[in-house]
């Protein structure tokens, strides 16, 4: 009988990262018996509770002066870890016990890596793809996508992700309701219909595109779990949005994802696939960000050089190449 491993992995805060480092659990758990811990923050905690191939998940909420590392620690302490793979880097793992350890590090490369490709690869030796098997045991809440499975029989689905988690890197709204209304002229897109998603918190950014009652604009802000999104994009024909974790989160979905970028690096963060595509500003993170005086919290959108008739093209380009 094959003995336990208890297999411990500290990911990101961040929905995006999570999921560009999400093929290490499937890794890991090569062996039924292999018990896999993750750490991981409250908005990616909401889709890998769901994750077959993850055994205990903990979500680590902040706490003043970093007392929520102190209770994480406390609650790790006690177990003798045959792994441990800390992706954020924390040190938490020189004060746990373990066989081995891989404390990942950011590297100055001339050349530029994906991100999957940096992680994975550096903590197995080959790159691994993005993966989350959903456990078909458990419950969630489900009532959109019983919605719009029935909408898919006559309908295309084209899920848009009009926010971020910064200004920087938001497509101003007003673009993103433009881009839809010359979309949907095209005869391609003449029975699509445009699933708007989004965080309830994040609503009041896109209420112009929301108020105007079309038809064929669906409202899905805060009104969908980060589960049934991902499950209501696997029945999506693509997804256009800013560099966002719904953005990897469709990349991991399986469907043709648009990404707009602007002062992220592409390079590092474009959705992972083969098909998908990028969107970017003329100039370059540098340059939007990299002079005297420039604040993130006062900048505004840094996406204004990517103009709607750029994303048009782009789209219509990549799904006539497509057929």
């Amino acid at each position: 009988m094959n003995k336990t491993k208890n297999i411990l992995i500290i990911s990101s805060n961040r929905l995006g990262d999570s999921i560009m480092s999400s093929g290490l659990h499937q890794f890991f758990k090569k062996e039924a018996t292999n018990r896999i811990t993750l750490v991981c923050g409250k908005v990616p905690s909401e889709l890998f509770r769901y994750c077959e191939n993850i055994d205990h998940l903990i979500t680590l909420n902040k706490r003043k002066f970093a007392y929520h590392w102190f209770l994480l620690w406390f609650k790790l302490i006690f177990i003798k870890w045959e792994y441990i793979i800390d992706l954020r880097g924390t040190g938490i793992s020189l004060f746990l016990f373990s066989k081995y350890k891989y404390i990942y590090k950011k590297k100055n490369q001339t050349k530029k890596n994906h991100k999957v490709e940096e992680i994975t690869k550096s903590v197995t030796g080959k790159i691994i793809n993005p993966s989350i098997k959903v456990n078909s045991m458990l419950n969630f809440k489900d009532d959109n996508l019983g919605e719009i499975l029935k909408l898919r029989k006559n309908h295309k689905l084209i899920m848009i992700a009009p926010t971020a988690n910064w200004i920087g890197k938001t497509w101003p709204s007003e673009r993103f309701l433009e881009l839809v209304y010359i979309l949907h002229k095209q005869p391609y897109f003449r029975k699509s219909l445009f699933l708007f998603v989004g965080p309830a918190n994040e609503k009041y950014l896109v209420r112009n595109i929301l108020e105007k009652k079309k038809n064929y604009i669906l409202d899905l802000f805060g009104k969908s779990t980060l589960i049934e999104i991902f499950n209501i994009m696997k029945h999506c024909n693509l997804f256009i949005g800013n560099d966002s974790g719904l953005m990897h989160m469709a990349a991991l979905a399986n469907i043709k994802t648009f990404g707009l970028f602007g002062p992220s690096d592409k390079f590092k963060y474009k959705p992972w696939g083969k098909g998908n595509i990028v969107i970017s500003s003329t100039k370059t993170p540098h340059e939007l960000m990299g002079y005297e005086g420039f604040d993130s919290k006062k900048c505004g959108s840094l996406m204004m050089e990517i103009k709607t008739q750029k994303v048009f093209e782009n789209v219509m380009k990549n799904l006539v190449n497509d057929k």
